[in-house]
């Protein structure tokens, strides 16, 4: 059995007609079951109920219609990884994680494979931890914290966003609320600790933090965002880390300080490209297990695109998790 997630509103609708038009067809004689994730929150907990009681011996496979916000919401719902193989079909207004994966252009050709179930890919899962609070979230793509989040947030509630994504052109909303905060945004003084774990999981597990394990914290007086890179794109083609790999076991790290509004512009045109990273007194990269960043006020977070609440002091870091993709 074979279950569909779909948003029939999705992209300002564009997600449902596809599915009807481009899709649906091509499932003709396959056994599956349709779930209409018409709800906020609702692809996140039909993968919960899905994924939670998986007989022995079994795999569920889920098919998901939409881009990486969507991803990032069932892969918050799965209970069991182990034996949950995820499949997309992308269609969201970003879709940076399909730009490396290894998708076949004909849609036709992507189906078959999903259904034959026989291409898997595992991946890495990294996770947010807010330290503040305890709350915790997976991603698949990227994470971050300040600018980069903050930019997200304010497209996420802008009233442009739904018109649009009518015509296909929901990507513009992050692009016009980038260029507005680059005239408002305040950097923050903050530490980044690599290598660190959360105060729980170290009293836990019996790993040190980064300060115990030696780890020194870097200091930025005007730190500007870090982003936790699983894949080398986010924002919707920005190649933040153009080394990262989804199965390394380690995230990679796009760390910005020091931009005046000049330099923004010049950051963002070269990032597409990964030209950014050879501005090396103001961008760094690195590899690392997890990175805590501590800031001397709440910063904006995001996972996948998605916004959580504001946070001082977050940490990222590569979940015990693996995915299955059905590629």
């Amino acid at each position: 059995m074979l279950h569909v997630i779909v948003n029939p509103a999705g992209a300002g609708g564009k997600t449902g007609r596809y599915w009807e038009k481009n899709i649906q067809p091509l499932l003709e004689g396959t056994e599956y079951q349709l779930h209409l994730s018409t709800e906020e929150g609702a692809a996140e907990r039909i993968c919960a109920e899905l994924s939670s009681f998986i007989p022995e011996g079994e795999t569920v496979r889920i098919l998901i219609l939409g881009g990486d916000g969507t991803i990032n919401a069932a892969v918050n719902g799965i209970r069991d990884f182990e034996h949950t193989q995820l499949g997309l079909i992308p269609c969201g207004s970003g879709n940076d994680l399909a730009r490396d994966l290894p998708f076949p252009e004909d849609r036709a050709e992507l189906v078959r494979r999903i259904l034959s179930g026989q291409t898997v890919r595992q991946v890495d899962v990294g996770e947010c931890v807010w330290n503040d609070t305890g709350k915790s979230r997976f991603f698949v793509v990227s994470a971050g914290v300040g600018f980069d989040a903050a930019v997200c947030h304010y497209a996420q509630i802008s009233v442009l966003k739904r018109f649009l994504n009518r015509f296909g052109l929901g990507k513009l909303v992050y692009i016009l609320e980038a260029i507005r905060l680059i005239f408002s945004y305040k950097p923050s003084v903050s530490d980044l600790i690599p290598g660190a774990v959360s105060e729980a999981d170290s009293a836990e597990s019996g790993e040190k933090t980064g300060k115990q394990a030696g780890e020194k914290p870097v200091h930025y007086d005007r730190f500007i965002f870090a982003a936790g890179m699983n894949h080398r794109f986010e924002g919707g083609g920005f190649m933040m880390c153009p080394k990262a790999k989804d199965d390394d076991g380690e995230l990679d790290y796009c760390i910005v300080h020091d931009l005046s509004v000049l330099d923004f512009f010049r950051f963002f045109p070269s990032a597409t490209s990964g030209g950014h990273v050879r501005q090396k007194a103001k961008v760094a990269q690195l590899r690392r297990k997890s990175l805590r960043v501590c800031s001397d006020r709440p910063l904006w977070v995001h996972c996948d695109g998605e916004t959580g609440e504001p946070s001082a002091d977050v940490l990222f870091r590569i979940s015990r998790n693996r995915l299955n993709l059905l590629v």
